[in-house]
């Protein structure tokens, strides 16, 4: 295996010297075509017609010969260039065409390994950033490891590194910086060669107008020179905090104008943030979170977060002032930089898979400006988003849908009805149906910052803060228009994708709920099998454990008599008879009541005896106190007692009222009580003084209009008017119901006499 793995390094050694080899002769075939066309001189074409107009768009590919096409003549001396251009594959060249392109050169700079060092030391980085640099610097400014770019591969620097660095010349296409780097370089001291320098060689033929920088996983140290070169064009304090803080993927580009940092003005960012399956022989991050957990199951999707940026940084000058129409804005103004001024293109992937496009940019292309440049960078990233999430996906889906076998397998039936000890499928379906629904909101964040940023006015040039069209009708901008059109067809097409994935995730956690629904009847019909079983074993128990109370309770009055007679201080002659009786009367009443208490009606019968005999002994330890007595206050006729109730006496007057019936004869009632009330004060002593007041009652031959216009008859009532006649009627009020005997109050009935004296 080890001599395998060194015949493979010795391969891929020879084809990178290979490749920058070639890259080294394709750099100096373009310098000398340059160098040739220098001295070309362009005449019209020989036959009448008149010349055509220069066209906006130079003609790629072209496999037919154009009859219009100018004839050129070289100078002495020169040599005349190939009808197709190795790099390009164009077919002509033409003065107009370097107006379609960004002819201003990028300022130049050159960073060395000390400057690395100094500025990793010296620069105040923010909090993400320090958690960035956490395997590098301390919080204090020191390094951890002097030496920042080591020989000897260790864990922490044998990172799945990548990178892809353009330079763009005036005629839009990207050259690759490979050929910058020197041979046998680690990944990180590679990557640092190819971006610490721009236009460091000032006698180059084919100066650099922009610069495509794309870095995925890059290690700490990789991300301070990141830090060190793309700091003054881009705020790379908010990259990294774009990069580490959990935020949904976003578009910052239209608010950027007002910004009081002028690189905020100058600069573009759309970050993303969503996640990704773990590929084979990756590792997360130290600072992106993910399940590191050593113990995996079966079961186990290896997830992580990832998140990536691309940036775009303007250079030059102002071209327009923007009016800040804000209420609380803090500056009132903001500007507008030149779509074709020199551009930087920043791209970090931050994706601990093996999913990212590496075809993205190559020297075919042509970039009219940087916002190209980055839209094309962009696309990218939404095509790599797109199969990041069709793999958690499809990775998904097999694991929540059963295989086919299940249909001849009764046992997998069995496991996907009922659920196990360890819950297995309902943990399952829990994480897959929550994953799902997290994955749901990336891809709409990422939808939604798509359609927020880039309207219809953004795809027209009309846009009044993102590279707006100060021209419309020039030939470059018309040029690119069109380019615009063509991207806008291929990110439709990629937000058409990323819809369908999304309705593809709903439709499948529409399913994995009912599969969990299912689980559910399954196992709820089985627990309730499971307790009707536990219900009758346990009805059998109580049989059991009843039937033992009951053998327990026969002997226990057997055991106590004999224990009784058992004593030390009984009589020592043995006699029988007292034996006898004694066991009897203590186990026949025993029985009895245990008997008694075994049945519905026997236990009613006794618990209503004993509620009795409670109620007996609390009549007579527990004694009402009478209320007290209200004295009415000082001054005030205290109330007399009345010998009817209220409600009585109303009742008596109401009869009294009726009267009798059409022959003039009193009601029965009324009589009744006339003669109650008549006799009840004749029984009142002599000498009393007495006073009969007249009492009105209705009857048919009466005077008095009683509601038929005749007149009423009175009738005579005594009514005592002294103290003694008072007395006298309050003896006369019914007497309360006398104190019931203990017998009653237990067995509810008297006790009589009978003929063998007392009976029940």
């Amino acid at each position: 295996m080890m001599a395998e793995n060194a015949k493979i390094e010795e391969f891929l050694r020879k084809l990178d010297e290979q490749h920058k080899a070639y890259l080294e002769t394709f750099r100096l075939v373009h310098e000398a075509l340059f160098q040739n066309t220098q001295n070309v001189v362009v005449t019209p074409p020989s036959s009448g017609l008149a010349p055509a107009s220069p066209s906006p768009r130079r003609k790629r590919r072209s496999s037919t010969l154009d009859t219009e096409r100018p004839h050129i003549i070289l100078n002495a001396g020169a040599h005349p260039p190939p009808s197709l251009t190795i790099n390009t594959g164009d077919t002509d060249y033409s003065d107009d065409d370097d107006e379609l392109y960004v002819q201003e050169i990028l300022p130049s700079y050159q960073f060395d390994y000390e400057d690395l060092k100094d500025h990793l030391k010296k620069y105040r980085f923010n909090k993400e950033g320090r958690k960035l640099l956490e395997k590098v610097v301390d919080e204090r400014g020191r390094l951890l490891n002097p030496e920042l770019f080591p020989k000897s591969l260790s864990e922490e620097s044998s990172h799945n590194s990548h990178y892809s660095v353009f330079d763009v010349g005036t005629d839009g296409a990207p050259l690759s910086r490979h050929q910058y780097v020197s041979t046998g370089s680690t990944i990180d001291f590679a990557i640092w060669q190819a971006i610490r320098d721009l236009n460091a060689d000032q006698n180059s033929l084919r100066p650099t107008v922009g610069r495509i920088t794309i870095i995925r996983e890059p290690n700490p140290v990789i991300m301070g020179a990141l830090h060190l070169t793309m700091n003054p064009h881009i705020d790379m304090d908010e990259v990294f905090l774009h990069l580490v803080s959990s935020e949904e993927s976003a578009a910052h580009l239209t608010a950027r104008a007002f910004s009081t940092d002028q690189r905020h003005q100058r600069s573009f960012i759309f970050s993303f943030d969503y996640y990704t399956v773990i590929g084979d022989e990756c590792k997360p991050m130290a600072w992106q979170p993910t399940e590191r957990n050593e113990k995996k199951s079966r079961d186990h999707i290896p997830l992580s977060r990832c998140s990536s940026i691309v940036a775009l940084s303007l250079s030059g000058s102002c071209i327009k002032k923007l009016k800040n129409t804000q209420r609380r804005a803090k500056t009132q103004e903001g500007a507008i930089y030149d779509p074709w001024a020199p551009w930087h293109v920043l791209n970090i992937q931050c994706y601990p898979d093996h999913k990212h496009s590496m075809d993205s940019h190559d020297s075919t292309k042509h970039y009219v400006n940087g916002p190209e440049a980055f839209m094309t960078t962009l696309l990218a990233e939404f095509k790599d988003a797109q199969k990041r999430f069709e793999e958690i996906y499809n990775r998904i889906s097999k694991l929540v849908t059963p295989s086919s076998d299940f249909m001849f397998s009764g046992e997998l039936r069995d496991k996907l009805l009922f659920e196990d000890e360890e819950f297995t499928y309902s943990r399952r379906y829990f994480w897959a149906f929550q994953t799902l629904g997290t994955m749901n909101n990336a891809i709409k964040a990422i939808i939604n910052s798509y359609e927020d940023t880039f309207t219809p006015d953004f795809w027209e040039g009309k846009h009044h803060s993102l590279w707006p069209m100060l021209d419309p009708a020039s030939s470059r901008n018309i040029y690119w228009k069109k380019r615009m059109h063509s991207l806008k067809k291929d990110f439709e097409k990629e937000i058409k994708g990323l819809m369908g994935l999304y309705e593809e995730n709903d439709d499948r956690r529409k399913e994995i709920r009912t599969l969990r629904d299912q689980l559910f009847s399954g196992t709820s019909v089985l627990e309730s099998r499971k307790s009707v079983e536990l219900s009758a074993v346990t009805i059998l128990q109580g049989h059991n454990i009843k039937l033992l109370t009951l053998v327990s309770i026969f002997f226990l009055p057997l055991t106590f008599v004999t224990s009784v007679f058992g004593m030390t201080n009984m009589p020592d002659k043995h006699e029988f008879k007292p034996f006898a009786i004694v066991l009897a009367t203590v186990c026949i009443p025993f029985f009895v009541l245990i008997g008694s208490l075994n049945t519905t009606s026997g236990m009613e019968f006794w618990r209503g005896k004993y509620y009795r005999v409670l109620s007996y002994l609390k009549a007579i330890f527990v004694k009402k106190q009478p209320p007290p007595k209200e004295e009415p206050p000082n001054g005030e006729p205290r109330l007399r007692e009345r010998s009817y109730s209220t409600s009585r006496a109303i009742n008596i007057r109401k009869n009294q009222l009726r009267g009798g019936g059409m022959g003039g004869e009193r009601s029965p009632k009324v009589n009744e009580n006339l003669r109650t009330l008549n006799s009840r004060f004749e029984l009142l002593p002599d000498g009393v003084r007495e006073s009969r007041e007249r009492v009105t009652t209705p009857t048919a031959n009466s005077g008095e209009d009683c509601g038929n216009g005749k007149e009423a008859r009175q009738s005579d009532i005594v009514v005592p008017s002294t103290e003694k006649g008072n007395e006298k009627v309050r003896q006369m009020r019914p007497q309360p119901e006398p104190t019931l005997s203990w017998w009653e109050s237990i067995f509810g009935r008297k006790k009589h006499k009978g003929i063998l004296g007392d009976a029940v």
